[in-house]
Parts: C-alpha cells; sequence; structure tokens
C-alpha cells in the first residue's frame, strides 16, 4: 500500500478523526493561554491570543469565553460544542455573523458577540437559537434592523444594541419577542421613537434610548407598553415632553430625563406615571422648581436633581405632593443660592439629603427636620460660618450620621467666610467662633426695638378709640370754619403815606371868609 493510498482512504481518514474524537472526548486538548476545567465543562481563553475558535476542546462543553482575541470569522468551528449554554465571543474581528454559525447550538442561552465590527443581520442569522435569553450586540457597527431579524428569539428576554449606528428601525424589526424584557437602543443615531415596532415587546420591564436624538417626545409614544418599569431617554436633547407623552405607561417606577434641554418641569407629562418611584431629571435648563412641580407623584421617593446650570431657586411648596420621599439629592448646581422656607414642608419620611456642590451661604434651620436624617451631605458650599449655622455646627461636632458606607466623610464642611473662619472645617470650630452671643443680642435687640414700636402704635390705636367723639368734634368744628385762618395784609409805604394824607385833609376843616 502506498502513502497516497493511506492518505485517500476514507476508512482510514474515518478511523482517524474517530480516534481524535475519542480522545478529545476524553480529556480535550486546551491551548496554553486557556484554563480549562473538564469538571464543569468550561473554557476560559480571554486574551489568549487566538485567530480561531479551538475545535480540540473538550465537545461537552457548556461554557466558552473567548474574548479579546483576534478570530475574524467563525465558520463552521462551533459546530463540535453542541452543548453549550454560554459563548462570549467579545472584543474579536467578526465582521460577519452568518446563519451556520450558529447552527448546532440549540442549548445555547447567552451569546456575547458585543465589541466587533458586525455591520449587518439577516432574519436568518439566529435561527437555530430558539432557546437564547441573552443576546449583547453592543459596539458594534449595525445601521438598521431589518424586519424580523430576530423572529426565532422566541424566549429571548434581554437584548444589547447599545453603540451602534443603528438610525432605520423596520417597523417588525422585535416581530416574536414576545418573552422580551430588556431592550437596549442606547447611543444610536435614532431620531424618531419607534413607536409601532414597539408593539411587538409589550412584556418590556426596562427601556433605555438615552443619547439618542429626541427634541420632541410626542404624545402616546410608549402607548403599547403597559408593562414597562424603567425608562431612560437621558441625553437626547428633548425640549418638550407633550402632554400625554407617557400615556399609558401605568407601571413605570423609574424615569430618566436628565442631560436634556428642558426649560421647564414638564409636570403635566407626568400625570400619566402616578406610581413613578424615582426620578433623574438634573442637567436640565429651568430656572426654578415651582410648587407642586411634581403633582400627583404620591408615591415618589427618590429625586435627583444634579448640575442644571440655570437653576436658582427651589419655591415653596414644590416637594409638597410628594409625602413618600426618602431621597432628595440636589447636587452642583452653581445658581443654587436659595430654598424658600416651606420647599421642603409635609416630608415625614426623608431619611437622605444631599445638597453638595451649590451656592448656599447658609440653611435654615427649620427647612426639615435635620435631626431625624440618616444622611446628610452639605459640602461644597460656600457657607458663612457665624450663628445661623449653629444648627449645622451641632450636627456636624455631634452626631455621626454622615459617613457614606464607612469611606466618605462628608462632615468637612469648609468655611468660605468670615474672615477670621476661611477654610476652616465648621464641626472643628468651637461655639464661640460662630459669634452667637452678638449675634443673639443683635436679634434680642431688634426683636426690643420691633415690640416697642408695635407698642407705640397700639397704644396710639387705642387712644384714638379713646377720644374718637372729641377728635369727631374736633374736625368738625374746623371743618366749618373753612379749617383756616385769615391771611394777615400788611400794607405798603406807598398806601400808608395816601392814608396819612387823607387823614389830614380830614382834620384839616376850611373855614368862610364871611365867617371871618
Amino acid at each position: 500500500m502506498t502513502v497516497q493510498k493511506l492518505r485517500c482512504s476514507p476508512r482510514v481518514i474515518t478511523l482517524l478523526f474517530y480516534f481524535v474524537f475519542l480522545w478529545s472526548r476524553a480529556a480535550g486538548i486546551c491551548p496554553s493561554r486557556c484554563v480549562c476545567n473538564d469538571e464543569i465543562l468550561r473554557v476560559i481563553c480571554d486574551s489568549a491570543n487566538l485567530d480561531v475558535v479551538p475545535i480540540t476542546l473538550n465537545p461537552e462543553l457548556r461554557e466558552l469565553r473567548l474574548s479579546s482575541n483576534h478570530i475574524k470569522a467563525l465558520r463552521s468551528s462551533l459546530m463540535v460544542y453542541r452543548n453549550l449554554e454560554f459563548l462570549d465571543l467579545s472584543r474579536n474581528q467578526l465582521s460577519i455573523l452568518d446563519k451556520e454559525n450558529f447552527v448546532a447550538l440549540k442549548q445555547l442561552r447567552v451569546l456575547m458577540v458585543n465589541s466587533n465590527m458586525v455591520s449587518s443581520i439577516q432574519n436568518d442569522t439566529f435561527k437555530s437559537l430558539s432557546k437564547l435569553r441573552i443576546l449583547h450586540m453592543n459596539e458594534n457597527y449595525l445601521q438598521s434592523l431589518p424586519p424580523k431579524g430576530f423572529h426565532y428569539l422566541e424566549n429571548l428576554e434581554l437584548l444589547d444594541l447599545c453603540q451602534n449606528s443603528i438610525s432605520d428601525i423596520d417597523h417588525e424589526a422585535f416581530f416574536a419577542l414576545k418573552s422580551l424584557k430588556t431592550l437596549l437602543l442606547r447611543d444610536n443615531k435614532i431620531t424618531n421613537i419607534p413607536t409601532t415596532p414597539f408593539q411587538y415587546v409589550s412584556k418590556l420591564f426596562k427601556l433605555d434610548l438615552g443619547l439618542n436624538s429626541f427634541e420632541r417626545i410626542p404624545e402616546n409614544s410608549f402607548s403599547a407598553l403597559n408593562d414597562l418599569e424603567e425608562l431612560s431617554l437621558d441625553g437626547c436633547g428633548i425640549k418638550v415632553m407633550q402632554y400625554g407623552a407617557l400615556k399609558w405607561l401605568n407601571s413605570l417606577l423609574t424615569l430618566r430625563i436628565q442631560d436634556n434641554e428642558l426649560t421647564e418641569v414638564p409636570t403635566k407629562a407626568f400625570f400619566d406615571v402616578i406610581r413613578l418611584e424615582e426620578i433623574h431629571i438634573g442637567q436640565n435648563k429651568f430656572q426654578s422648581l415651582k410648587a407642586k412641580s411634581f403633582q400627583r407623584l404620591k408615591y415618589l421617593r427618590t429625586i435627583e436633581i444634579n448640575g442644571c446650570p440655570n437653576l436658582s431657586e427651589i419655591e415653596k411648596g414644590a416637594f409638597s405632593d410628594n409625602p413618600n420621599l426618602n431621597t432628595i439629592t440636589i447636587n452642583h448646581n452653581k445658581e443654587l443660592k436659595r430654598i424658600q422656607d416651606g420647599a421642603f414642608d409635609n416630608l415625614p419620611n426623608v431619611q437622605h439629603v444631599s445638597l453638595r456642590g451649590n451656592s448656599f451661604e447658609t440653611l435654615h434651620y427649620n427647612l426639615l427636620a435635620w435631626d431625624e436624617l440618616q444622611f446628610l451631605d452639605v459640602r461644597d458650599n460656600p457657607f458663612i460660618c457665624n450663628c445661623s449655622l449653629h444648627w449645622l455646627w451641632k450636627q456636624l461636632s455631634t452626631k455621626n450620621i454622615t459617613i457614606v458606607d464607612g469611606q466618605t466623610d462628608t462632615t468637612q464642611v469648609i468655611c468660605v467666610g468670615p474672615t477670621s473662619l476661611k477654610d476652616r472645617i465648621l464641626g472643628n470650630l468651637h461655639f464661640d467662633d460662630l459669634d452667637c452671643y452678638s449675634y443673639e443680642y443683635r436679634r434680642q435687640l431688634i426683636i426690643g426695638l420691633g415690640s416697642a414700636a408695635g407698642a407705640v402704635v397700639l397704644i396710639m390705636i387705642i387712644l384714638g378709640i379713646i377720644f374718637r367723639d372729641k377728635l369727631a368734634d374736633l374736625l368738625k368744628s374746623k371743618w366749618r370754619s373753612g379749617g383756616r385762618k385769615e391771611p394777615h395784609y400788611q400794607k405798603t409805604s406807598a398806601e400808608e403815606e395816601s392814608t396819612i394824607l387823607q387823614a389830614g385833609q380830614q382834620s384839616l376843616k376850611m373855614i368862610p371868609v364871611t365867617e371871618l
């Protein structure tokens, strides 16, 4: 028998393959940079400098991790591992996903092909993956989602398509995804809410559309998502949320609309999400929080308003419709200088408050029940440390309620003024440093002067009542006399001379001649 005939003999090839199969089935051949565990049927080949999928591993594998390699194509290399349940192909150089790549993986539950160069998918790419639960395709080059592109994935629960270049979503893109709970479309190029495609994913719990481009959120944008509990619309450039934009979101618990272009809090848009428990609305352009800004949100527990460049005031009753608030975070609003008295009234359940990095020079003691808080952070404000902050000095110097997870010390409140206390830590000051004696003296003096002035006014009112009859008579007599004296008339010198001459002429009586 010649060597050439030996090589071409099908029987020999079959025997050799069978031998290799049995040998690999018994132990498998583990590449040098991989970690193989035949007991739990897991192989980890992350950053192993591989160009292809190894085919000499234990064929009974259930978990295969091939992240951060140089794999450019799959072909039929995965056919050997028919029992795979978890496959990680992330951070490779895959540009094409073909239906033949996964045809044998009927037991697969998790597939990760994120951070590759895949630019398109077909409606039969995932044809054999009927048991797939999780699919990560984020950080690829997808530009569109074709009709019925995922329609074989009837048990899929999480679909991650973040950080692609998706601008076009077909009306039937999510066809048959009846089990989908989480849909992530963050950081794409979507310019319109894909309302119609959402009808196929009506069981969604979480939807992330952040970092896309929506200037307006029209009415009924999410009308098919009655079970949605978490919605992210942050960083989309939203200028208007129409009344009814959140209509039919009866189960919504968490809403993220921070980092947009809203010039006022969209109070009316919240009327349809009365079960809301958490809202993030910072980094918008409204100038104030008006009374009942979050009207009807009776169950709201957490609110975060950070980094608003124009926010300067929180008005009285801003949270008056939110009695269940537990956590208030209002940080790094550089124009925020004033919180009106009554802004935090009727909030009996507040336990965590952070007012860090604003422009408060003082905070009034009657704003909140500070003594009952479990957490308080007021650092990085330009506080003027005088007796008006005596309550805060007492909190910081005597109570240890402001440590976060035992690591972040929030007691380091630094004084900006007066000059004598600049850059000193408020909690380390002595009581006398707050100048409370002179402050109390001035306060008592002002109170005393005010009381004296009030007493004088009161006495005048009483005297007016007692002598009202005499006062009335006096006024009447003045009214009858015209209420004024005749003016005194002073004669001029010429008039005086004329008067004297007339008087002289009258005294010098002329005597007739006959009488002489």
